[in-house]
């Protein structure tokens, strides 16, 4: 027992030596990395297509490498669905009864080559069958660059890709309907962007555009800022629509009115905006408070 206790201190020094070994040595760790110089645009970014069951509509990409280095691509079709009101999680992935199109978009070639500095135009034709669902179906071309390797040391190549979404509108019995859900016009702001929402919901089978638009007036009813944009709103779906003055002051009192058009639809609605920072009050509430305190200081003293 006696050399076990003499033992014991040696083991735990070892014990100690090894873990400051272990964390000396250099863990591998892989990276995604964009090759250098490497990019690439789409032109256009959304087609909309109108046509008959039966029919083949023919178009055109035109990708553009603006970078410093040339790179093989690749073309492909998936579906496009929404996943939430904000529009900003779209599925590529997850097929319904009107994302068909993938499957009736055809490419004469889906790989290709293109230098730094160059555009390479790239033709497609959708092919709608007979038997089409009359409304909205909606799917996204692609363009991915492959890159020669999959790695280059310990990181990972990662691939980039643009896409353009098609809205075809296959002819038929169409029903075009919405609903102007709200205009949501918060009092109080905390910093810039001075921003509003509007909401419309689709309740039809055929997309429509949302047609937006916000002024802010100062106090005296002088307008500082509008803007106007439009919305696709798909079948099945509501979209919420942020509305943003993005050069607005930090400070400032403003009369906003958003308003929301489609199909038969609009919606205004009127509200004020305080933008203020919430350090503010907090500072004019502790001013208050020192100022009391000093009143009943003085007070006390005479």
């Amino acid at each position: 027992m006696k050399g076990m206790k003499l033992q014991m201190p040696k083991l735990w020094a070892l014990f100690a030596v090894s873990i400051m070994v272990i964390a000396a040595v250099p863990l591998v760790s892989v990276e995604a990395q964009q090759p250098q110089g490497e990019s690439i645009t789409l032109s256009p970014v959304s087609k909309k297509v109108t046509t008959d069951p039966g029919t083949r509509v023919s178009g055109e990409l035109t990708i553009v490498n603006d970078g410093t280095v040339g790179y093989d691509f690749i073309v492909y079709a998936r579906p496009y669905t929404i996943e939430n009101d904000n529009y900003e999680s779209p599925n590529f992935t997850k097929a319904s009864k009107n994302t068909e199109v993938y499957q009736w978009v055809e490419f004469e070639q889906t790989k290709f080559r293109i230098e730094a500095n160059k555009t390479v135009k790239v033709p497609y034709v959708i092919d709608i069958p007979e038997g089409a669902s009359p409304g909205g179906h909606y799917g996204v071309i692609f363009a991915e660059t492959q890159p020669k390797s999959e790695t280059s040391g310990n990181a990972v190549v990662r691939k980039k890709r643009v896409g353009m979404i098609v809205y075809s509108t296959v002819n038929g019995d169409i029903v075009n309907k919405g609903e102007a859900v709200r205009n949501d016009i918060p009092f109080w702001q905390l910093q810039p962007p001075l921003t509003a929402t509007v909401t419309a919901k689709n309740t039809g089978n055929n997309d429509f555009l949302n047609q937006t638009k916000l002024v802010v007036k100062d106090i005296f009813g002088n307008v500082k800022f509008e803007v106007e944009k439009d919305y696709r709103v798909l079948p099945d779906t509501s979209r919420t629509s942020k509305l943003e003055w993005l050069s607005s002051p930090w400070f400032g009192f403003y009369q906003v009115e958003t308003t929301q058009k489609f199909l038969d639809q609009s919606r205004s609605q009127s509200g004020y905006v305080l933008m203020m920072p919430r350090f503010v009050p907090i500072a004019l509430v502790v001013v208050v408070l020192i100022g009391v305190v000093y009143a009943v200081i003085q007070r006390r003293r005479t």
